[in-house]
């Protein structure tokens, strides 16, 4: 690899070494994220995740409109 190739990869390190707050190890427990944890549904993350990304673009979009078709008709309902 020449050294215009690695220089990316040396700047990304550090500038996330810099500016990133450093994570917590992923064995340390947290009360609060535990809490949290209980109400997500990661099926549905995992789902989610297995599609592509212009997959999920598509269902983003589809779900937009459909909440702005919604919001027009809640509008349309108050308005008569």
């Amino acid at each position: 690899m020449s050294e215009d190739q690695s220089q990316p990869d040396e700047m990304r390190d550090s500038y996330a070494s810099e500016t990133l707050p450093r994570l917590a190890p992923p064995d340390v427990y947290d009360p609060v994220i535990e809490a949290y944890k209980k109400d997500v549904d990661r099926t549905l993350i995992r789902e989610n995740l297995k599609l592509s990304y212009a997959k999920r673009l598509q269902k983003l979009q589809s779900y937009a409109a459909s909440a702005v078709r919604l919001r027009g008709a809640a509008w349309r309902a108050r308005k008569s």
